[in-house]
């Protein structure tokens, strides 16, 4: 009872105490265990409500699920089935989606090769890498080409030659096999699902392929092939025999022609089909010429021949049989250029030639080869009445007395030359020679068509012939009073006709070309004397030649009496009548300011 009551009264005690502290403390106190119990509440219904979410959620997934389930299960129930073949030949029904598992994947599929190599279950960087090495392949490892010309066998060269090739466009190829069709939905599965089956009994094997350009096909080829594409080399006269006569000829050899276009395409044909080691056959044909050496000797022999007599002069001669030796044997062939100073040279007295009178700026003077355009003037005949191009010629100064005016020819080492051509289509010779003061040049070559001939010679009546009305004086300190010495003598202008005539066999005249020269007119030149005895110059008149004394001049005291000499002259020039006629083309004879041929 004690207890209880000091309890109770502790309580109301502390109850009394409690409210003699005011009634504001008393409040907080319940307002706070109202708030924990409510609280409590709260956890209680949050922990609840999440307990009945997550129930819900799962039983929505697990109805999502089983509706997935079940409608995949109905969706299989009543999808189209599509009938496909197996291997075996057993005929199945599957549905779209059950072909689809089948057929798609990141690989290829079994039965898949490529040059020969399985690629079946690899992917396609997998088969890129098993085929690396090919990337890296060099031409000369790959193509291995070779031409069968003949006996010979030439193989292609690949140097310098882009090999490329088209692996990686053939790996996709063959990755994408089956993995497609032109056809929709199932029956597009159908098929690519059929492809799948048969390669499983024919497996499919994708073939690379090398490409070089065709460019450097044909390049590479003419460069092996061309050499043996020659042309027949035709009968040839490669000397003349100046004891026989006859012409030198190196027999005909046949050529031959290779088909290179059609070895070209047989290349490309054999690297269209892969196959880069192969020997292929080479069309050659032969190729005749069209004379043989006993064909073109028939058709050659003496053409044309001139002859003149040379002058009583040792050395002149001398000259003449040394220029005839220079020139004797020559050979031109067709197109081919005689130029006389080019195939003599210069003639000097180390090859033996002697001085003899020549034509120097109008005037007869010694010179070494004196006398060689006699041999050159016979040349000149010959080579018109053979029928050849003359392509240069120079007349002298004055006309020769071997030959008639109009027709003769001038030398003179380095200027003027004499040239001619050989215009037709066989070879020429010339034969020439000195005997017994008679020096003759002949043209062997193909004759005249038809027995035709040809005549060069001289008109003898002059288009001019005109005497020089003036004589040149030139005044000389060194010659006494009243000395006359001849240096030149006159020569009449004139203009000369020549003719080049053709005749038929039985010498009828069938035509007639004309050539003219023309030869200037050159003064007499005399030297007159104009020293007096006591040394004293005289004066001369150009005109006259008649010498004075200057102004104031006067005679010694004791004057000696003095014969005049008598007048000098150089010896007189020749005028003999021309002995043969053998003239080439005309041309005008040099001017003053020239200097001739100190050789003729």
């Amino acid at each position: 009872m004690k207890k209880g009551t000091a309890s109770s009264r502790k309580r109301g005690t502390n109850r009394v105490s409690t409210r003699g502290t005011g009634a504001r403390r008393s409040t907080p106190v319940r307002r706070s265990t109202n708030q924990r119990r409510g609280r409590r509440k709260t956890i209680l219904s949050t922990k609840t409500i999440a307990i009945i979410t997550a129930v819900l959620v799962a039983a929505l997934f697990i109805t999502i699920l089983c509706t997935q389930v079940f409608n995949k299960q109905l969706s299989h129930l009543f999808a189209k089935k599509y009938a496909v073949t197996d291997v075996d030949g057993s005929e199945r029904k599957l549905t779209a989606d059950e072909i689809s598992e089948e057929v798609e994947t990141d690989r290829f599929y079994p039965g898949i090769s490529v040059d020969g190599v399985d690629v079946s279950g690899k992917t396609l960087a997998e088969a890129r890498n098993m085929f690396a090495e090919i990337r890296g392949q060099q031409v000369d490892e790959l193509v291995d080409i070779k031409f069968q010309v003949g006996n010979d066998q030439v193989k292609l060269k690949t140097s310098g030659t882009h090999l490329s090739s088209n692996i990686d466009e053939i790996l996709n190829e063959a990755f994408v096999y089956a993995k497609s069709s032109s056809l929709e939905g199932g029956d597009g599965l159908v098929e690519r699902y059929q492809k799948i089956v048969d390669l499983k009994k024919n497996p499919k094997n994708f073939t690379s392929s090398f490409t070089i350009g065709d460019e450097n096909i044909s390049a590479l080829t003419h460069e092996v092939l061309d050499e043996y594409n020659y042309a027949p080399v035709e009968a040839k006269a490669t000397g003349f025999d100046v004891e026989t006569l006859s012409f030198v000829i190196e027999e005909s050899k046949s050529g031959q022609t290779v088909d290179i276009e059609k070895a070209i395409a047989d290349v490309k044909s054999a690297f269209a089909e892969n196959n880069y080691k192969a020997v292929i056959p080479v069309t050659v044909s032969a190729v005749e010429p069209k004379t043989t050496a006993e064909s073109l000797r028939a058709k050659l022999g003496k053409v044309s021949s001139n002859t003149s007599k040379t002058k009583d002069n040792a050395n002149r001669n001398t000259n003449i049989y040394l220029i005839c030796k220079a020139i004797d044997g020559t050979v031109l062939q067709p197109g081919e250029q005689f130029d006389f100073n080019a195939r003599t040279g210069q003639r000097t007295p180390e090859k033996g030639y002697k001085e003899a009178p020549g034509i120097a700026n109008g005037t007869s003077v010694p010179e070494y080869g004196g006398g060689i355009c006699q041999a050159n003037t016979m040349l000149y005949h010959s080579v018109m009445e053979a029928d050849l191009q003359v392509d240069f010629r120079v007349a002298h100064s004055w006309p020769s007395d071997y030959v008639d005016d109009g027709t003769d020819a001038t030398v003179s080492w380095d200027w003027p030359t004499f040239k001619f051509t050989n215009n037709t289509d066989y070879p020429v010779a010339i034969h020439a020679w000195y005997g017994d003061r008679w020096v003759t040049v002949e043209i062997y070559g193909r004759k005249l068509p038809d027995g035709q001939t040809i005549k060069f010679f001289g008109d003898p009546v002059l288009l001019i012939d005109e005497e020089p009305t003036e004589t040149e004086y030139v005044a000389d300190p060194t010659l006494p009073v009243g000395q006359k010495v001849k240096e030149r003598a006159a020569h009449n202008h004139k203009l000369a006709k020549a003719y080049k005539v053709k005749y038929d066999a039985d010498g009828n005249e069938i035509k007639r070309d004309e050539i003219l020269t023309e030869y200037r007119m050159i003064k007499a030149k005399y030297r007159i004397g104009t020293l007096a005895s006591d040394g004293t110059i005289f004066n001369m008149d150009p005109k006259t030649g008649e010498v004075t004394p200057p102004s104031g001049y006067t005679q010694p005291t004791q004057p000696t009496e003095t014969t005049a000499p008598p007048e000098t002259t150089v010896p007189p020039e020749t005028t003999k009548p021309p002995e043969t006629s053998t003239p080439p083309e005309t041309t005008p004879a040099p001017t003053s300011q020239q200097t001739e041929n100190p050789e003729g």
